[in-house]
């Protein structure tokens, strides 16, 4: 006797059968908009039925373009909603980026295009968007919007909650028949290189890379698909493996080989960072296993000295990276309470914006007026001397020399303190914490990194030395006096 299959797992059956058949390649839909056919690893990463895959390894592997066609997938389905994101807004217009491309696509067919929203709409209702978080903010620009389709272009430019968040904005309503997808795909390095290895690449994926194999790599239900320059039919790969000759090693084998496990040593260890809590207006300092530091260690933040710091973009150096393309530069002040009696500093808030001159002196005075600091310590830059003309007479300002040294031996005096478990952040939610441990615990101390909040904390870590000389012109860079202009610290205790 036969045995009678219920029909809901028959047309279960049936609907798998189909959407296997169209992952087999691009559908009709998909392909009237993609100029080109999908390469072999690209048909590998668009295949896959899983909710979460990346794609990720060498440059010039397809990865953006692969994302793309991703989110073509299902245009042709009424209230389709797809989501691609960059860091920030001029990335996804740059030449070569996204949404150029996608306008060498789409410009021509039925699609069309919206500048203000950065959208473009299919016949069908269907969207494709582009969007950006830059700030730990920026997510919540999508906090009312679903998506079924979200992607995430050079991934490890992203912080991990930012990621994680956005899959509160994975939904759809139980009538509308098209998979969630989250999608990424990166190179190797950059800030967030070390969630986006420990979430993705297993070590067989790893090993795999470095022995030149293919395949698809799984780690707790999210996808692995391995890029390489070879893999890519379009590129001179010979030619482009010449130019990448020219980088650093690290940079050179991250982008030749797609290589996740050769890494520069941070400057800044994890485990040196140390929080602390609060209870009323008694800092808690705790050790590395989050233990309250002694019985008898009472911190009345009444007790500590208030200073901020201020590292300002517009320097010269930031003006020539800017000439050669990279992002402006933030201007960062930072809070910090310093107790005399262990020498322990305590970040209290930053502030960090892209703001002009008169946006910086602004700041200025708005975060003397919100922290009420004993003094306010910039950086001898023109930037901060200007500042100081502006503003001496509304607040207690002066400059801090940066004693002509490159940032890392600038940094000494906060790495030294870091090292000995004397700086400490604090322990409960804010929106700023992440980008700087992000950006503290990524640094190596190459030059086009991000290091503002870094230069800003350095200036902290002279402004709260244990023996701190009375006088800023006695300030000592690892061995080396400084020589800006200077008034009395106004600091108590040493």
């Amino acid at each position: 006797m036969t045995k009678s299959i219920p029909l809901s797992v028959a047309l279960s059956a049936v609907k798998a059968e189909r959407e296997k058949r169209r992952r087999q390649t691009m559908g009709v839909e998909a392909r009237q908009y993609c100029p080109h056919t999908p390469w072999p690893r690209q048909r590998d990463f668009l295949k896959l039925d899983c909710v979460e895959s990346f794609y990720g390894g060498a440059a010039a592997g397809g990865k953006s373009d692969a994302l793309l066609m991703a989110a073509l997938e299902y245009v042709h389905v009424p209230r389709y909603a797809a989501l691609i994101l960059r860091v920030d807004s001029p990335r996804l217009s740059l030449s070569g980026g996204l949404i150029p491309r996608s306008h060498e696509w789409f410009v021509g067919t039925d699609a069309k295009w919206s500048g203000r929203d950065r959208r473009w709409t299919f016949p069908s209702g269907a969207s494709i968007q582009f969007g950006y978080i830059q700030t730990a903010t920026d997510r919540y620009r999508y906090g009312s919007s679903e998506y079924q389709y979200i992607a995430f272009d050079e991934l490890t430019e992203f912080r991990e909650d930012d990621y994680t968040f956005l899959f509160s904005r994975l939904r759809k309503t139980v009538d509308l028949d098209v998979p969630l997808r989250m999608r990424s795909a990166s190179n190797p390095g950059g800030l967030g290189h070390g969630w986006v290895k420990t979430r993705f690449i297993t070590d067989e994926a790893a090993a795999a890379l470095q022995a030149g194999q293919h395949g698809i790599y799984w780690k707790d239900g999210a996808a692995f698909v391995p890029a390489r320059i070879a893999d890519n039919p379009a590129i001179d790969a010979n030619q482009y493996r010449e130019n990448l000759m020219h980088l650093p090693v690290v940079t050179r084998e991250r982008l030749m080989a797609g290589d996740w496990t050769i890494q520069e040593e941070s400057l800044i260890r994890e485990t040196w960072l140390r929080y602390f809590d609060m209870r009323g207006q008694i800092l808690l300092p705790l050790t590395a296993d989050g233990e309250k530091i002694g019985h008898d260690v009472v911190i009345d933040e009444r007790e500590c000295t208030r200073f901020n710091v201020c590292d300002p973009a517009g320097s010269s150096q930031d003006r020539a990276k800017e000439a050669k393309g990279k992002p402006r530069s933030w201007s960062v002040i930072e809070t910090w309470d310093y107790w005399p009696h262990t020498s322990f500093l305590f970040l209290r808030n930053v502030w960090r914006k892209r703001v002009g001159f008169d946006g910086l002196c602004a700041g200025l005075v708005e975060m003397h007026n919100a922290w009420k600091p004993a003094r306010t310590y910039i950086e001898n830059e023109k930037l901060g001397t200007a500042a100081v003309d502006v503003l001496r007479n509304n607040i207690p300002i002066e400059t801090i020399p940066t004693g002509g040294r490159d940032k890392v031996s600038r940094a000494a005096p906060l790495l030294n303190k870091l090292e000995r478990g004397e700086v400490f952040l604090p322990k409960f939610d804010n929106d700023w914490r992440p980008d700087l441990e992000a950006e503290w615990l990524g640094w190596t101390g190459l030059d086009e990194e991000t290091s503002d909040q870094i230069d800003a904390a350095a200036y902290a870590a002279v402004v709260g030395k244990g023996h701190a000389p009375t006088r800023i012109d006695a300030v000592v860079w690892d061995g080396v006096p400084g020589n800006g202009r200077s008034s009395l610290w106004g600091m108590r205790g040493g």
